[in-house]
């Protein structure tokens, strides 16, 4: 049994492409469960020695401290004893429900927003060729199911994708009880978490209500399910390509500086609605909604496409016009209150920070910023070029810390103890990198730290 699952798991690996002769590395994502336990021993079983796996566990502090805790301890233990590195990335208390509510999200979907930055970042730093995930054959039904109830289209009844990127998903066709089977014959223990038991959540009632009644009265639909799941991921695979066609014939344009996303009207009211939706969701990802945007909206907006309507709408964090000539979607810029600011550096000069004034130096090598003309605030940002932003805090920020995590502003902040002062503290934002990253807590003129991103 043992074998079987090793072999089918090295099998995988190389149809994805790993080359088991370079020297790389790769990394898995393990939380404690079964699932991850069982990927990260079988990896370790087929990689040869001169791959190297690492291991990263999150720790999300959204149950009691001493269980998710000692999630984590079990999972470092377990690397301790096989000889793999693994790293721990802790999630602050309370940010996941601070992300929910932000943003409007369910906190499971908010813990996984925030997961997989800390993934990206961990790829990033370890310079990975891949990074492998446990989702199973169990995961897909239950997300397939999901998404039906959701009113999903092609792309969301695909399900979870075995590959996005570096994020592979070897165990996708593996069912739960061989997970739990592999790990039974190998004596290797699992952790349970409780949460999973709790009917609070949409998966959790997919898995512990529905399921069992539909193993008792529908015989074979897991099959059923699966199928139209692999019928779906063929559909959105050549819709996605009359999609890529369609940009030309609609004159899709993407400002990546000013983050727009356009489209002639006119054009892309001629084309199929299964088209359209496509058209308007890539806008939506590319420009970075903070939230979902609800169906209905986007069904309305194909509605008035080409009609002598004029449309302006704020949702989700974004702009949305509708005009006879195009459609804009862009990031929606709030008002600035008193305390709050943001201004964009694209050259030396003086600029006004609320009520104070910014001179920007370009020097060799940086930046060089002076607040109000005064000699002891003055600070050199090394290797940051036009353009940048300097702003104010906003909600969900994050920066990169000295261990390559990410933290949290809000609890920077909270640990300096500014109080009222916190939205005077100057962020220093990099629009030169792809995400955009913040690079800097500007606070010695106010009395406290700096916080630099160092190269």
């Amino acid at each position: 049994m043992t074998g079987d699952f090793d072999d089918r798991l090295r099998r995988k690996l190389m149809d994805w492409g790993l080359d088991f002769n370079a020297r790389v590395s790769v990394g898995v994502a393990v939380s404690g469960g079964a699932d991850s336990m069982a990927l990260l021993t079988s990896l370790c079983h087929v990689l040869p020695a001169n791959i190297t796996l690492k291991a990263i566990t999150i720790d999300h502090n959204m149950r009691p401290q001493e269980e998710s805790s000692a999630d984590a301890e079990a999972v470092k233990e377990y690397c301790r004893k096989i000889g793999v590195p693994c790293a721990c990335h802790e999630i602050p208390r309370g940010k996941v429900e601070e992300l929910a509510s932000e943003r409007r999200l369910g906190e499971e979907e908010a813990a996984r927003t925030l997961r997989y930055q800390a993934f990206d970042t961990f790829i990033e730093c370890n310079n990975l060729v891949c990074l492998c995930l446990a989702h199973h054959r169990n995961d897909q039904l239950e997300t397939v199911l999901m998404r039906l109830f959701a009113g999903g289209d092609a792309n969301a009844l695909s399900g979870i994708p075995e590959t996005r990127g570096k994020y592979f998903r070897p165990l996708l066709d593996v069912e739960k009880p061989e997970i739990e089977r592999y790990l039974l014959d190998l004596g290797v223990s699992w952790r349970h978490d409780k949460t999973n038991d709790e009917n609070t959540m949409l998966r959790n009632r997919v898995r512990n209500v529905l399921w069992p009644v539909l193993d008792a009265n529908f015989p074979g639909w897991q099959d059923g399910v699966w199928n139209v799941s692999r019928k779906m991921h063929d559909n959105n695979v050549v819709l996605e390509s009359c999609t890529e066609l369609a940009l030309g014939r609609v004159d899709a344009a993407f400002d990546e500086r000013d983050r727009v996303y356009s489209l002639m009207s006119f054009a892309f009211s001629r084309e199929s609605r299964a088209i359209q939706r496509r058209l308007i969701y890539r806008g939506i990802t590319m420009v970075g909604a903070e939230s979902r945007v609800p169906s209905s909206f986007v069904e309305n907006l194909m509605d008035d496409a080409g009609k002598k309507v004029e449309l302006t709408e704020n949702v989700s964090g974004l702009e949305f016009e509708c005009g006879l000539d195009r459609i804009i979607i862009r990031k929606h810029v709030k008002e600035a209150t008193e305390s709050g600011f943001f201004v964009t550096i694209e050259k030396d000069g003086l600029y006004a920070l609320g009520s104070r004034k910014l001179r920007v130096r370009h020097t060799d090598g940086g930046m060089q910023l002076t607040l109000n003309e005064d000699e002891s605030s003055v600070i050199f940002l090394l290797n940051l070029c036009f353009p940048f932003v300097c702003r104010s805090r906003q909600s969900g920020d994050s920066i990169l810390a000295g261990d390559g995590s990410l933290k949290s502003v809000s609890k920077i902040l909270e640990d300096w103890k500014c109080g009222p002062q916190r939205d005077e503290i100057i962020l220093v934002q990099d629009l030169n990198a792809p995400d955009q990253p913040l690079v800097c807590l500007w606070g010695k003129p106010f009395g406290y730290k700096n916080w630099i991103v160092k190269e």
